[in-house]
């Protein structure tokens, strides 16, 4: 029972899949503004005749030499007459459906189906979360972009500048204030859809703590004790240099006493290291 179980749904995509085939459909993205070309296969004779239907309207028929388009296709619309490959410039949303071919009167079994989306926009990475800070305990991060019209979307996340994560279709990604997110500095998105793709600039990450040991740390560091080495550095010259100079100051003024002394003595003045009251021989 529970090997049948899980097969079934296996073999249902596998005979969509098949059935796909047989019936020669194919899928064809094509963006708004671009031109929009369909091709058929290889005919084996000489194509004298082309009818290209959209959801069973004419969109051209080519006979006898004479080519004609119809409704929105006039003005857009050009035809390989040897190839029978049809071109729409500028295709908008409303060229997609479903086209088949008639090549010399024979309809092809062959059945495109076109879809017209627009272009992802340049998406931005932005907090959801009211508050996230290095005590958050976790964080939601958001790919912001209008996807009206874009559709198929995928978001992709990336670290710093690794690489891009896996695919999903959630636009929000949870990050948990680990070691290991508080060591990334900053996260991008990128939008992508069958046509295009667009990232974001990069968002500085909320929980990003620089380790102390690491480049910048150390040498914040260095830069630190040099800075404090040079200023140790200039109190000590400073020093020496206040000391030199009223040391200096010092000397001179013993040596102007001395001096004063001897010739008071050699004039029989009283000298003036002599006390007041002691005469002179």
């Amino acid at each position: 029972m529970d090997g049948h179980s899980s097969s079934g749904p296996v073999t249902v995509l596998l005979l969509a899949a098949l059935t796909s085939s047989a019936l020669g459909q194919s899928q064809s993205y094509f963006s708004v503004g671009d031109s929009l070309v369909l091709t058929p296969p290889k005919h084996g004779t000489t194509i004298t005749s082309v009818l290209w239907t959209h959801n069973s309207n004419l969109v051209v028929e080519w006979v006898n030499k004479d080519l004609e388009f119809f409704g929105s296709f006039e003005g857009r619309g050009s035809l390989n007459e040897r190839t029978a490959q049809l071109t729409v410039s500028a295709a908008k949303q409303s060229d997609g459906g479903e086209y088949r071919v008639e090549i010399n009167n024979q309809l092809q079994s062959q059945v495109y189906t076109v879809i017209v989306i627009k272009k992802v926009p340049k998406p931005s990475v932005e907090v959801r979360t009211l508050t996230c800070s290095p005590k958050s305990s976790n964080c939601t991060l958001t790919c912001q972009g209008d996807p009206t019209g874009t559709e198929p979307v995928t978001y992709s996340w990336r670290k710093d500048s690794g690489g891009w994560g896996p695919e999903q279709q959630s636009m929000d990604l949870i990050i948990i204030n680990d070691e290991k997110t508080r060591g990334v500095k900053q996260f991008s998105c990128r939008m992508k859809n069958p046509v295009s793709e667009e990232e974001s600039d990069p968002l500085k990450n909320p929980m990003y703590q620089e380790d102390p040991l690491s480049a910048g740390g150390l040498a914040a560091i260095i830069c630190f004790l040099i800075v404090a080495v040079v200023l140790a550095g200039l109190c000590v010259w400073k020093r020496e240099a206040i000391k030199k100079k009223f040391c200096a100051g010092s000397e001179t003024v013993s040596s102007e006493v001395v001096r004063s002394s001897d010739l008071a003595e050699r004039d029989g003045s009283p000298s003036v290291n002599r006390p007041l009251n002691q005469k002179p021989n």
